[in-house]
């Protein structure tokens, strides 16, 4: 076997490219074994469990886990370049959790063609440093420069690396800008500072206190009261001394009014108005200092009169000691301390006019506000009241119902008179002073009182209630037909003697009348219904055939027979109509003597005819 010293190989200048195409002998003690391996194995394993180091310098700073080290006496540089004129080079550092779209820090620079529009605030060359926290409506993610040090200053330069390119600078005290430099508003006035520090710090706040600043970044204003004539608009602050509008109408709007935003460790002085401008723009109250005490409310100025509607405004109104919410329906002004409310959405395909009561329909919008319609009392269904539409509601449009407190200041003169119950009528929508005639379809039902009769000021008590039992007799009894409660013609109760009147001719000695019938002649056959009658009597003529119907379980009728022929005449055949099993006779039928009558008395005990009994008496 040929053998070939390692001296007597060719020299390698370079390696390819394609490192795992090229082979390295080696020896790994640990397990004893000699044998080959790539290029890219032994780079793989290289620096997996030490820091890579390049330079002679010793590593001293702990967990280090890569560090370039050189001596030079100009300088020394790492360089990291993309050849792609669109593209950008950057340098990030993230945090443990970091994914590609949040949470690191990104310090780079653009190509000589960027022009990505999601970064359109950086152009071509632009150098650039920025954060991004746990997500684009974050509080966190916070961009910090700073010094440590206790004397060192933050350093502005612009436009060369000298002493004269200083534009300002930021100490632990103050923000100081170099004589001569201007700071331009965003109304595009400027203000040039002056050489003295005092002059130029007066002639900036002189411009804050005499036109609007629109401040797109956060300030840090220390110890100091910022005070203005005109209004200031912030989308974002933080004070730890006074914020004042200090003249009456002067407002202070914060877009972004949050615990990490806007912190006040002083006063809040407000004469004006404290607006929340934006749809996330929530002001929330834990602790409100009035000029005499302190607790946790809001002490509302009273309106003698009333004020000007305004969407969401909420106001005490003085005349009628109540809390005002102004809504976006003209008119429609809701008294929250004295009625109870909801949104509605009109889907009828008309009009729900004005001084209307309405009732929900079937469906919801897409942000959950249910259909309404008018109600009206011809049936239990169309009658379930919800509320009562002061302002008309387009159709197509949403408006508020009132279902239950006093509703103010419309016209209820056409309604009655001071003190009188009001209820729904079989006209949609439509309230009346009297109540729709009780019967198997009207519902009546109570839905308030007229406090106030008035053409403009009226004021109506909204409380719905049914009132089954109005109209109906005194003593009918009560009964559930067609989902509604109707009363009995012809089954009352008598509260003076305390009878259960069945009828208005006959009663038992119980209480309880039955229902009789009496033939005027002579009959050769009757009908009976098992269900309805309770005494018959009848005349027998040549013959006579009783026929039971409409049997029904534990009732029972009773038939008198009377043969009236006299002076020796004929008997009479009576057919009792039951079984001859089921008769006391053992026979469909029995004689019937002259002058003599039989009592036959019916038991039904099922639904048929072969469950019923007959008795039959007679002499």
């Amino acid at each position: 076997m040929a053998t070939i010293k390692i001296s007597e190989l060719p020299v390698i200048d370079h390696y390819s490219t394609n490192t795992n195409a090229t082979l390295v002998i080696g020896v790994d003690l640990s397990t004893g074994t000699t044998g080959k391996s790539t290029l890219t194995t032994l780079g793989e394993g290289l620096y997996a469990y030490q820091p890579l180091k390049v330079g002679q310098n010793q590593i001293l700073f702990s967990n280090t886990i890569g560090q370039f080290s050189g001596n030079s006496n100009n300088y020394i540089q790492i360089n990291n370049q993309n050849i792609n004129t669109n593209g950008s080079t950057d340098y990030v550092a993230s945090a443990s959790d970091s994914d590609n779209t949040n949470k690191y820090i990104d310090m780079g620079i653009n190509g000589s063609t960027f022009g990505d529009p999601i970064y359109g605030a950086m152009k071509p060359y632009d150098g650039y440093l920025y954060t991004y926290g746990a997500s684009n409506t974050s509080t966190s993610g916070n961009l910090v420069i700073g010094t440590a040090s206790a004397y060192a200053n933050i350093v502005y330069i612009v436009g060369g690396t000298v002493t004269a390119n200083i534009v300002a600078k930021m100490s632990k005290t103050a923000l100081e800008f170099s004589s001569g430099y201007a700071l331009k508003f965003g109304d595009g006035t400027i203000q040039t500072t002056a050489s003295n520090p005092a002059a130029y710090s007066t002639a900036s706040y002189a411009q804050a206190n005499t036109g609007t600043v629109l401040a797109q970044a956060a300030f840090n204003v220390a110890n100091t009261a910022v005070q203005n004539t005109a209004i200031i608009q912030l989308n974002t602050v933080r004070l730890s001394g006074n914020l004042i509008a200090n003249s009456a109408g002067q407002g202070i709007f914060v877009d972004k009014f949050t615990s990490n935003s806007a912190t006040f460790t002083q006063n809040l002085v407000v004469l004006g108005n404290l607006n929340a401008n934006t749809l996330l723009g929530n002001i929330f109250f834990s602790n409100v200092i009035t000029t005499t005490t302190q607790s946790n409310s809001i002490l509302w100025t009273t309106q003698a009169g009333s004020v000007q509607q305004q969407t969401a405004q909420l106001w005490y109104y003085g005349n009628t000691q109540s809390l005002i919410l102004d809504t976006d329906i003209p008119g429609d002004r809701l008294s929250i301390s004295k009625v109870l409310f909801f949104r509605g959405f009109n889907s009828t395909g008309a009009t729900i006019p004005s001084n209307s009561f309405i009732r929900l329909t079937a469906g919801v919008t897409a942000n959950q506000i249910p259909y309404i319609a008018l109600a009206d009392a011809t049936n239990s269904a169309n009658a379930t009241v919800a509320g009562f539409v002061k302002v008309a509601i387009a159709n197509g449009a949403f408006g508020f119902a009132y279902s239950q407190g006093i509703v103010e200041d419309f016209n209820t003169s056409n309604l009655g008179q001071n003190g009188e119950i009001i209820f729904l009528s079989t006209t949609p929508g439509v309230a009346s002073n009297v109540a729709p005639l009780s019967g198997n379809s009207n519902t009546v039902v109570q839905l308030g009182k007229i406090i106030l009769s008035d053409a403009t000021q009226g004021k109506v008590f909204i409380q719905n209630q049914l009132r089954q039992a109005y109209g109906k007799p005194n003593g009918s009894l009560l009964y559930a037909f067609a989902n509604n409660i109707t009363s009995s013609n012809t089954l009352n109760i008598n509260d003076s003697t305390g009878r259960l009147n069945v009828s208005s001719t006959i009663y038992a000695a119980n209480g309880i009348s039955y229902k009789v019938s009496q033939y005027p002649s002579t009959q050769t056959a009757i009908t009976i219904n098992m269900m309805t009658d309770t005494w018959v009597k009848c005349n027998v003529g040549a013959s006579l055939a009783i026929t039971p119907t409409t049997f029904t379980p534990g009732s029972e009728v009773i038939v008198i027979a009377t043969n009236p022929n006299s002076g020796g005449g004929a008997a009479r055949t009576i057919t009792h109509g039951g079984a001859a099993l089921n008769s006391s006779v053992g026979a469909t039928s029995f004689t019937l003597g002259a002058t003599t009558t039989a009592f036959i008395k019916y038991y039904s005990l099922s639904n048929d005819l072969a469950n019923t009994y007959v008795q039959v008496t007679y002499s």
